[in-house]
């Protein structure tokens, strides 16, 4: 045997008997060096490959570290879940401070009122980015909940239906593909406040078409509009519609007078 590959074998003795617990009797450690010697020496030589029972090195990890990773979401590869986005809520958030604090006009009390609405509107649209998931299926697009105990410390852990149904309507949360009739971003897609959709699987009887004073909103009879705020990715969302076919009347807004 060449003395290079006598001293490997030695050294692997070596670094095993470093791994003895110092609970074990020297009877033990002797027996344990021996057997080990000769599995080396064995293994080099090409007889019989290397036992791994005979030592056991484990990985510990923090249960904390959970908090933090990503790829805890346990999602079909038939659904893709939309990335949130805080814009709107830290918008409203941010404006809502500088009215607080550096009111524009001479009247400090509406400056204030201003303010604390619009921290407040801010809020409530930031917990909704924490707690509502925009899902496209198959064959629908849904709004879904988030298992999570604690928002926005934890990556999803689960998703359900929301909690609610529809506040306006009463019915579920989740709408064909099939059934859309338009969809857009308002103001753009490029600045996005508020997504806007219409669909025709509401059934008629229910369909609300809601008003601005005397003006109605929705004078044509082909579907039911649905309004809400931009806390999922307007980017993944518009890719999302168009991928699944979803019907669209006109350019996105924002880009109706982009060159092709």
């Amino acid at each position: 045997m060449k003395l290079s590959t006598l001293i490997f074998a030695l050294a692997g003795s070596g670094g095993a008997a470093a791994f003895l617990q110092p609970s074990k009797s020297p009877q033990l450690q002797s027996y344990l060096l021996r057997h080990e010697e000769k599995s080396n020496v064995a293994f080099l030589t090409g007889e019989v490959a290397p036992k791994s029972d005979s030592l056991h090195m484990v990985a510990i990890r923090s249960p904390f570290w959970r908090a933090f990773d990503s790829n805890d979401k346990e999602v079909s590869s038939d659904e893709f879940i939309v990335d949130r986005d805080f814009s709107v809520a830290t918008t409203l958030m941010a404006v809502g401070i500088w009215l607080t604090c550096f009111g524009p006009s001479n009247y400090h009390e509406v400056d204030m009122i201003g303010g604390i609405f619009h921290i407040w509107f801010g809020a409530f649209i930031g917990k909704q980015t924490m707690k509502t998931r925009a899902v496209f299926t198959k064959d629908s697009f849904e709004l879904r909940t988030v298992t999570n105990k604690h928002l926005g410390l934890q990556a999803d852990k689960g998703l359900m239906p929301k909690e609610r149904k529809n506040y306006v309507l009463g019915t579920d949360n989740t709408w064909k593909y099939d059934s859309f009739v338009n969809w857009d971003f308002f103001p753009s897609v490029d600045l996005p406040i508020l997504v806007y959709f219409k669909e025709t699987q509401t059934p008629k009887e229910i369909q609300i078409k809601g008003s601005l004073g005397a003006r109605q909103m929705d004078r044509r009879d082909n579907g039911q509009m649905h309004f809400f705020p931009a806390y999922a990715n307007a980017k993944q969302l518009r890719e999302q519609f168009e991928v699944h076919r979803c019907q669209k009347i006109g350019p996105v807004h924002g880009e109706e007078f982009k060159k092709n």
